[in-house]
């Protein structure tokens, strides 16, 4: 591949860039409102025993994320409970995503499309949502991102001890969350696929292998066998195919869910770069047409490869429905490095250098456009809980708040995040909120949502009700209070 060429003013360029793409992702956490499934890890498992969330003890819904439970645990135990201590173990994971997007950036030949390469990995408004979150799903990126890189320096520099941290790291990103479990045992096949691909040039005896292989496979089955044995309710995914649930999810990430024709586009275009990946496999490694030498892209498409029969194995095995939306971010390191890497192959012939420069281009337009959506307001995923704030502040300054009796009639999906807020600023005045809705009694005030409680809101509309509307919210939110609170 060539001796990369290093200029200083590349690292400062990264490293301003990354505290740029870190600011973002501290603004927003300190200006979004706590989403639903934050909230909801917070009340029923932070507070839980240390073992107790590495137990994985009920409720069993797919909430937990042990590593993010357990940083978020230690985090709100050190600065308080907050919206900040939440996420910030996610904010520090972010760090170390930004500095292996760097360090593989770097392993790329020309200065110009090192930085291409490192933008193309940073300016992903998906991954910025999520590593301003109290989620797994964003240490689930970093830390699979470090494998991707640890991996590249075992088959670059055949060094053993990066064997350990190609496999730690992707099993930290399982602990993080368990859809990339899939990458895990994928890695572990690809890495033993590889050795016996060696044959007789392996200079690395078998037993270097299993003992990384066996220990941190081991101490992982350990960790997860009963909290994958326990969890249950609330699962989601898709049973269409493979493509039109998970690679189209994937497209909806990387196109931050602009649109549905933007996403069935993206799709087709990940089709293509697998597709040409496979062209040069079958060109590299089956006809041995090429002597340009070793190639990092054939191991990630493996990779990638191994990751998709694993999910769609066990589908058809155990009936297990294809990942969709956000958990199909398993895919999203791999398939993005896959990309860099597979730009790089033309390299091989006249003037490849600039075929691959104008592709990590065109690669990099197209991700800093998703900025044009860039905003401090909402998540992506949970717009509903952008308003909860403002909310409480407009019910703090009604009568609502020196009431002795006042109770709040609530969209289900809002409890998790009202009861944080509750507990979090202290407001005994707000009687706990009810998961279960709002049609069992009569409240002294409703907080709705437009497009899903249309029919309670008419009848608070209507001329002989009691109640009147104080705000609309961006999130498509509105309050109602008795008239004997305005």
């Amino acid at each position: 591949m060539g001796k990369q060429i290093r200029k200083p003013y590349v690292v400062w360029i990264m490293f301003l860039a990354s505290m740029i793409f870190i600011s973002l992702i501290i603004l927003r956490a300190l200006r979004i409102p706590l989403t639903h499934d934050e909230a909801y890890t917070y009340l029923h498992y932070v507070k839980q025993s240390w073992l107790g969330i590495i137990l994985y003890k009920p409720p069993h819904i797919p909430n937990n994320h042990i590593l993010n439970t357990l940083l978020v645990k230690l985090s709100v135990n050190i600065f308080g409970l907050n919206d900040f201590s939440m996420r910030l173990p996610n904010i520090l994971m972010a760090m170390v995503y930004y500095r292996y997007a760097a360090a593989i950036a770097r392993k790329f030949r020309f200065p110009g499309i090192q930085l291409l390469a490192f933008f193309a990995l940073g300016l992903q408004l998906y991954f910025i949502d999520f590593f301003g979150m109290a989620r797994g799903y964003g240490m689930g990126l970093s830390l699979s991102l470090a494998s991707i890189y640890h991996l590249y320096c075992y088959r670059e520099l055949n060094n053993g001890h990066h064997i350990w941290r190609t496999l730690l790291f992707a099993a930290f990103a399982v602990y993080a969350n368990f859809t990339f479990l899939y990458a895990y045992m994928a890695l572990v096949a690809l890495l033993l696929l590889l050795y016996w691909l060696e044959g007789d040039k392996q200079t690395k005896s078998l037993g270097i292998l299993w003992r990384p292989v066996g220990i941190v496979t081991g101490v992982l089955a350990l960790l997860i066998f009963l909290p994958l044995k326990n969890i249950s309710g609330d699962l989601f995914g898709g049973n269409s195919s493979f493509w039109n649930d998970s690679i189209y999810g994937l497209s909806r990430i990387l196109s931050y869910q602009q649109s549905s024709s933007v996403a069935t586009a993206i799709s087709y275009i990940i089709g293509l770069i697998l597709l040409m990946g496979i062209l040069f496999f079958i060109l590299d490694h089956i006809r041995k047409k090429s002597e340009a030498g070793w190639y990092y892209y054939s191991e990630l498409l493996l990779w990638l490869i191994f990751t998709a029969m694993a999910q769609i194995a066990q589908h058809y095995i155990l009936g297990t429905e294809y990942l969709v939306g956000r958990t199909t971010m398993v895919y999203a390191p791999l398939t993005l490095c896959f990309t860099l890497f597979l730009f790089q192959r033309f390299n091989s012939y006249p003037k490849g250098e600039h075929v691959q420069l104008t592709l990590n281009l065109l690669l990099v337009a197209s991700l800093a456009w998703n900025f044009k959506n860039f905003n401090l307001k909402q998540s992506v995923v949970w717009t509903y809980d952008a308003s909860h704030k403002e909310m409480l502040k407009d019910l703090e300054a009604s009568n609502a708040a020196k009431s002795a009796d006042f109770n709040l009639g609530i969209n289900w999906l809002f409890e998790p995040s009202l009861n944080y807020y509750r507990e979090s600023k202290s407001m005994e005045w707000l009687p706990e909120l009810s998961r279960s809705g709002y049609r069992d009694q009569n409240y002294a005030g409703y907080y709705l949502l437009n497009y899903k409680d249309q029919e309670m809101i008419a009848e608070l509309k209507q001329a002989s009700s009691n109640y009147k509307m104080v705000a609309e919210y961006e999130n498509g939110a509105v309050l109602f209070l008795k008239k004997d609170y305005l």
